[in-house]
């Protein structure tokens, strides 16, 4: 998003080492005034009604013909680079869907911290691929604010079934055998869970999202424009109901694992699970993301970075280190066979 400086017209984007939204021309600093929000909202109190305020009134959607990703942009912002795959030609969208946002997450730190961040990271990263990276810099890096619902739901469940664990014993004559063994279980089960963090826009998958968490929402403050100056803002294109059904299913998957280390097994043969979902609230806001991105072979690569914490995403792997890993393993069974073989003669 782009504002002008009163004093001189140049262009303003928010600072994290400021706290306030700075001048690129003239330098000036604008300090931010806000307040810390992480309010959540009965479901009921969700409404599919676009935002008419005057950040909703002020963007555009705009689709990359590339790649196909969304983003939101001024009606000050006639152009710009994609941030996913460097593209320059991007279309008006005749869509917009932007709902009111309770709250936000600011950036910590800017673009050149971040490089520096992920610079000593993929350094540390004995099978990143490296290469890939080596002649990035800030132009490579671009800060997002991803959409999110944040949920906090209590449940209750009831449940039955069969569950498994395999154990290993010794026969007499000295060999190892493993057994399965089978659980009647039965019961109820009941938790509460809190801040769970569902995307609401498909350029950044839930995996992607899952891998740069956790976010210190006690950081989250009351929704405001100015910190949005100099970051672009995905396009929400989730709907609520299907959020919901994502956190759901995050839920139901860890009262599973729940169950098994409750009855001490690693294996679900058979269950009845039926959940009760109570007291769900939830708190729709912005995640800061920084996208770093590098093109070799005409292959583009994509990481991204907590832009709070700086904790880095998934890494493309270096295949060559991973094949002589795997080599070098192979090569250490094979001689611990040999060997055993001739030493049991």
């Amino acid at each position: 998003m782009l504002k002008n400086c009163e004093n001189c017209g140049g262009q303003l984007h928010f600072s994290p080492k400021d706290k306030g939204n700075v001048c690129s021309s003239c330098g000036s600093v604008f300090p931010v005034q806000y307040n810390y929000s992480f309010n959540k909202k009965t479901f009921d109190e969700h409404t599919m009604d676009q935002s008419t305020d005057e950040l909703a009134n002020s963007l555009r959607s705009f689709k990359c013909k590339s790649c196909g990703a969304n983003v939101m942009l001024t009606k000050f912002q006639m152009q710009t680079v994609c941030p996913y795959c460097g593209n320059t030609t991007i279309v008006k969208s005749k869509s917009k869907n932007l709902l009111y946002i309770d709250s936000i997450l600011p950036f910590t730190f800017g673009k050149a911290d971040a490089l520096k961040k992920f610079k000593n990271t993929l350094n540390k990263k004995f099978y990143a691929n490296k290469k890939v990276f080596k002649k990035i810099d800030e132009n490579n890096v671009s800060g997002i604010y991803a959409n999110a619902f944040v949920f906090d739901i209590s449940t209750a469940s009831t449940y039955s079934g069969v569950f498994s664990y395999t154990a290993s014993y010794r026969t007499r004559d000295g060999k190892v055998r493993t057994k399965t063994y089978y659980k009647d279980v039965s019961g109820i089960f009941d938790k509460a869970y809190k801040n769970i963090t569902v995307e609401a826009n498909s350029n950044i998958e839930q995996e992607e999202l899952y891998s740069v968490m956790p976010f210190e929402y006690g950081s989250a403050v009351e929704f405001k424009e100015d910190f949005m100056y100099g970051y672009m803002l995905e396009y929400k294109d989730k709907m609520f109901n299907s959020c919901v059904a994502t956190a759901e299913t995050i839920i139901k998957e860890d009262i599973k694992k729940q169950l098994l280390n409750k009855h001490g097994c690693t294996k679900i043969e058979r269950l009845t699970l039926n959940t009760d979902y109570i007291d769900r609230r939830y708190n729709y806001c912005l995640l800061p993301i920084y996208l770093i991105t590098s093109e070799a072979k005409n292959k583009r690569y994509k990481v991204i970075m907590n832009g709070q914490t700086g904790k880095l995403g998934k890494l493309p792997k270096d295949k060559v280190r991973v094949f002589l890993t795997i080599l070098f393993v192979c090569l250490l069974i094979v001689g611990g066979i040999l060997l055993y073989m001739y030493f049991s003669k």
